[in-house]
C-alpha cells in the first residue's frame, strides 16, 4: 500500500511538470492580425494540384478551375450540429490522426493538430463546457480542412487549425492543396465582413503565417498562453 502511495504521488509530481512546461512550450505561438487593412484577393484560394512534368520531372502547379471548395460550419452548442459534427467530421480527424508517422515534419504536424482537436472537442462536449464552432472546407465531397473557433470574445479566436496531411507531404500529386489556406482566408473574411478589429490564431508554424501579414503576440510567460485543450 506505501509502494502505491508513492507510485502516484510520483505520477501525480510528473503531470504537474508536463502540464507546467506544456505552459512553457505554447507561451509564444498566438499571433494576430490586423482586419482593418487586411488585403485579399478574390478567389485567390481555389484548389489546385501538381502534375509531375514527364520531360523534365519537375512538379507544377496546376488550378483547378472547374471546382471550388465549399464551406461549412457547425455550431456545437445545437445538438443537432453537435449530432452532425460526430458523424460527418469526426471520423475524419481521427483517420487524420494517424496518417502521418513522424518524421515529415508538416504532414506530421497537421495529424498532431488533427487528434488535439478531436480530443480537445470530446472533452468539452462529454463535461459540457462553453463550445466552439467547427468550420470545415470540403472538396468533391471530401473534408479538406477543419478549424476549431471561439468566436464569442471580442477578439476572435482560431484555436486549431488542421488540413488533410496527405495533401502536405512532399512530391504528392493526388491529394488537393489549398484546404487549409481557403478555409482560413474564408474565416478572416467573415469577420472582415463583420466589422471585427483584429483576429487571433494559435499557431505552430509561425514563418508560414507571418508571411501572410500575421503578427505574433508578445511572450505573456508560462501562464499567460496555454494550449487550447
Amino acid at each position: 500500500m506505501k509502494f502505491k502511495n508513492i507510485f502516484f504521488d510520483f505520477f501525480k509530481t510528473l503531470l504537474l511538470v508536463v502540464v507546467f512546461y506544456s505552459g512553457l512550450l505554447y507561451a509564444d505561438q498566438y499571433m494576430f492580425l490586423d482586419l482593418q487593412n487586411y488585403p485579399y484577393i478574390s478567389n485567390d484560394f481555389r484548389p489546385y494540384f501538381f502534375e509531375r512534368d514527364l520531360a523534365t520531372g519537375n512538379l507544377i502547379r496546376v488550378p483547378d478551375v472547374q471546382n471550388s471548395f465549399q464551406f461549412k460550419t457547425y455550431n456545437l452548442e445545437s445538438l443537432d450540429d453537435a449530432a452532425l459534427y460526430r458523424v460527418e467530421v469526426r471520423p475524419v480527424l481521427l483517420e487524420w490522426r494517424g496518417t502521418i508517422a513522424p518524421l515529415d515534419s508538416e504532414a506530421d504536424s497537421a495529424s498532431f493538430l488533427s487528434g488535439s482537436m478531436a480530443d480537445s472537442i470530446d472533452f468539452c462536449l462529454k463535461e459540457k463546457l462553453p463550445l466552439r464552432k467547427v468550420h470545415i472546407v470540403t472538396y468533391r465531397g471530401n473534408v479538406e480542412a477543419v478549424s476549431y473557433v471561439n468566436n464569442a470574445d471580442p477578439v476572435p479566436k482560431i484555436e486549431l487549425m488542421a488540413a488533410n496531411p496527405e495533401g502536405m507531404l512532399e512530391g504528392q500529386t493526388a491529394i488537393v492543396k489549398g484546404g487549409g489556406s481557403s478555409l482560413l482566408e474564408g474565416i478572416v473574411r467573415g469577420y472582415q465582413a463583420e466589422g471585427r478589429g483584429r483576429v487571433r490564431l494559435y499557431s505552430i508554424n509561425d514563418k508560414y503565417y507571418s508571411k501572410r501579414g500575421w503578427q505574433a503576440e508578445p511572450n505573456r510567460g508560462a501562464c499567460g498562453n496555454t494550449p487550447p485543450f
